[in-house]
């Protein structure tokens, strides 16, 4: 049986924004949303034809430098087999999409979900209408994990994009790339007892970066594993689901550093080395 952590807005202390943020705010008459943004401002040509008025803002998700995936790398990755993606992703609108709930799918990537360990999972991605559906595939036995997460897009309250980076205090070595965190906790943090969870499943935000194979040189422009084009619809998804479902009401989009509470894990050192988050077949050997 099929189990989704539905997420609400549910929440506790404050959390401190800085740099610089835009709004999204959809009116009760149904007008076009407006959107500007507050900060530096730079040329950055979109990818998608969005919804809403946008100044070019620099958004992006920095990719790591001088990382590369070789061909022969990139084929040990289950999920880049000729038609494994879409066919996944045909599996979870049969099995995931709720049609009355989600509304039509407008997007799917294949993505890094970075959890509130530091540990990378390889994920399906999937925008709809009205939701946010975070997916575990089996790119091995091409099955459906039988949890996944559904995130209503009118909940939403900020998006963020900017570089990955530690606490202060942290002794973890820099990630050296961005990525994109949506979050639903209206300006709160999670208790202690959530944080230092690992199998918390109630975090009020979700962490999104590049999949690999987006460092193969073929597939570098190649949107399903790029979480910039992801923001980019996830941007204009959510100012078309507020002007339905929450007219009047604020949707901060924040550039600035995304900050994984993480100080000196061995454990998400260890597997995110090893990619063991990813489906791969490792000398023979496939998990």
């Amino acid at each position: 049986m099929m189990e989704a952590d539905l997420h609400d807005d549910r929440s506790s202390q404050a959390l401190d924004f800085k740099e610089g943020s835009l709004q999204i705010q959809a009116d009760a008459a149904g007008d076009v949303t407006d959107v500007r943004f507050a900060g530096g401002v730079t040329n950055r040509p979109t990818s998608v034809a969005t919804a809403i008025t946008m100044e070019s803002t620099g958004n992006c998700a920095n990719m790591k430098p001088n990382k590369q995936v070789t061909d022969i790398e990139a084929k040990t990755y289950f999920s880049y087999r000729p038609g494994v993606f879409e066919n996944a992703v045909e599996l979870c609108k049969q099995e995931v999409l709720k049609p009355d709930l989600d509304g039509q799918v407008r997007g799917a990537w294949l993505l890094t979900e970075i959890d509130h360990w530091d540990i990378d999972h390889e994920r399906v991605v999937l925008i709809t209408d009205n939701s946010l559906l975070v997916i575990k595939y089996d790119f091995v036995t091409l099955k459906l994990n039988t949890k996944y997460k559904r995130i209503m897009l009118h909940l939403l309250d900020t998006v963020q994009i900017g570089d990955i980076t530690y606490p202060e205090k942290s002794v973890m070595p820099s990630r050296c790339h961005g990525g994109v965190r949506a979050l639903w906790n209206k300006g709160y943090e999670p208790s202690f007892g959530q944080r230092w969870n690992p199998w918390c499943t109630d975090i009020p935000w979700i962490t999104f970066t590049h999949h690999p194979l987006l460092y193969n040189a073929k597939e570098q422009e190649t949107i399903t594993f790029n979480v910039n084009d992801f923001f980019e619809s996830l941007v204009q998804a959510i100012n078309t689901c507020f002007k339905r479902k929450s007219p009047g009401q604020l949707v901060r989009v924040h550039q600035g550093n995304i900050i994984i509470y993480s100080y000196a894990s061995v454990t998400s050192l260890v597997f995110n080395q090893s990619h063991l988050g990813f489906a791969r077949d490792r000398n023979g050997i496939s998990y």
